[in-house]
């Protein structure tokens, strides 16, 4: 965006060079042929009038004045979509900051996967909307069926079965997902987080 912007800025300035110059060099030869009329005011008035309505029907003029308007209104959306893209930024570094921290609270065990299985849905939902990959919803199928299976096999963290192991292993990637891409949209790293979502999709997708 910026390389445009630099772009359309030395392009404009170059046609407003080639349009205004020699528009001033005309207007001084005209000011030099009537130069004896100058100390009468109505006439001199009348004189440049004429050569400005003379000028404006010109149709060089009318597309060269086309022409410099596009570019103007080219830096003009050139600054609205910079400002767009800040704004993108700044929701993407919030949405970050909110993935984050919500999976070290989950890896902290402050919150069971379960209770806030609609925080996480709404964040996959708003990272996917970025072009970034994420899990589909059946990741919650699967870890509520492991989460059954490590219940019914009588394991425990303390003596884990391979069941517990199973189910553990899910959390740990569902924080782990939220973790590293929450982090590194937070710190603007946007394109890093596109790439560590596509490196863990083979991971989820052989659950």
């Amino acid at each position: 965006m910026q390389r445009f912007s630099t772009w359309v800025r030395w392009i404009a300035a170059g046609f407003f060079t080639l349009i205004v110059i020699p528009l001033v060099v005309e207007f001084l030869k005209h000011l030099a042929e009537n130069a004896g009329i100058y100390d009468r005011p109505r006439e001199a008035a009348g004189v440049v009038l004429n050569f400005f309505l003379t000028l404006s029907e010109q149709t060089w003029l009318r597309v060269t004045a086309l022409l410099l308007g596009g570019f103007v209104a080219g830096l003009w959306v050139d600054w609205f979509l910079r400002r767009l893209d800040g704004s993108r930024a700044e929701k993407r570094k919030a949405l970050g900051a909110e993935m984050a921290n919500l999976g070290s609270n989950i890896g902290l065990m402050k919150y069971p996967i379960d209770q806030v299985r609609p925080q996480i849905m709404s964040h996959l939902v708003a990272v996917r909307r970025l072009g970034i990959w994420v899990p589909d919803d059946r990741i919650f199928s699967i870890h509520t069926k492991r989460l059954m299976n490590a219940i019914r096999s009588g394991g425990s963290y303390m003596e884990p079965t391979k069941e517990v192991f199973a189910s553990v292993k899910l959390d740990n990637m569902i924080v782990d997902y939220l973790t590293h891409v929450g982090t590194m949209l937070r710190d603007g790293n946007f394109r890093e987080a596109k790439q560590y979502a596509k490196k863990s999709r083979a991971d989820f997708d052989n659950m």
